[in-house]
C-alpha cells in the first residue's frame, strides 16, 4: 500500500514537474511574442518617421525652388527694365544734344540742343538790360547756366553783350571760378511771356575774354 501511495506521489510530483515546464515555456513564448510586436511595433514607426522626413524635405525643397524661380525671373526684369532705361535715356541725350565744328580757330566744338526758356519774372514790355543788378541781368545769369550746367554760385561771367537782334539776343563768354581757361560762349534768345532760352553753346579752346 505505501508503495503504492508512494509511486502515486512520484506520479503527481511528475504531473507537477511537466505542468511547471509547460508553464513556464508559456510565458517565455508569451514575452517572445510581447517583445517581438514590440519590435515590429517601433520598426512600423521608425519607417513612418522616416519616410514622413524624406517626404517632408522634398516638398521644402521644391517650395524653395517654386520660390527661388520668380525672384530670379524678377531680378532678370528689372535688370532688363535697367538697361532698356538706359538705353532710352542715351538715345534721348543723342536725339536732343548735337555737336558742330566751328570756322572760328578760337572754337573746337559747337553744342546745339533743345533747351527750354528758364522762365521770367518781368511784367510788360521786355528791356535788353545789362545792369547786373537788373532782374532781367540775373535772368540771363540762370540762362548760361542752364546751357553749360555750370552753376551760378560757380560762374565767372568774362563778357556779356548783345547779339545779332539787340532788343532780343544776348551772347555771354562764362567759365567756372576753379578753371577760367575752359570758357563758353553762350547765345541766349528772349522769348515773350517765357524768358531767356539758350540756342548755342560753343566750347572754346582759350579764354579770349580773360585779357
Amino acid at each position: 500500500m505505501d508503495k503504492k501511495l508512494q509511486k502515486e506521489e512520484q506520479q503527481r510530483i511528475a504531473e507537477n514537474q511537466v505542468g511547471a515546464s509547460r508553464s513556464e515555456q508559456n510565458s517565455k513564448h508569451k514575452k517572445t511574442s510581447i517583445t517581438l510586436n514590440v519590435l515590429i511595433v517601433v520598426m512600423i514607426l521608425a519607417i513612418i518617421g522616416v519616410l514622413w522626413l524624406v517626404f517632408f524635405l522634398t516638398a521644402d525643397d521644391s517650395k524653395d525652388q517654386v520660390e527661388t524661380k520668380p525672384a530670379t525671373t524678377q531680378t532678370q526684369k528689372s535688370d532688363e527694365t535697367k538697361k532698356d532705361d538706359s538705353k532710352s535715356e542715351d538715345t534721348k541725350k543723342t536725339e536732343e544734344q548735337t555737336t558742330e565744328t566751328s570756322d572760328d580757330p578760337n572754337v573746337s566744338k559747337v553744342i546745339k540742343k533743345d533747351w527750354k526758356p528758364v522762365g521770367t519774372e518781368q511784367k510788360g514790355d521786355h528791356v535788353n538790360s545789362y545792369e547786373m543788378d537788373s532782374q532781367d541781368w540775373e535772368e540771363k545769369v540762370n540762362a548760361f547756366s542752364e546751357a553749360t550746367g555750370i552753376a551760378n554760385g560757380d560762374m565767372t561771367i568774362w563778357y556779356v553783350g548783345r547779339g545779332e537782334e539787340p532788343a532780343t539776343q544776348s551772347i555771354g563768354t562764362i567759365s567756372t571760378k576753379t578753371d577760367p581757361d575752359k570758357a563758353f560762349r553762350v547765345y541766349i534768345t528772349w522769348v515773350d511771356g517765357s524768358g531767356w532760352q539758350p540756342t548755342k553753346v560753343e566750347e572754346l579752346k582759350t579764354n579770349d575774354k580773360s585779357n
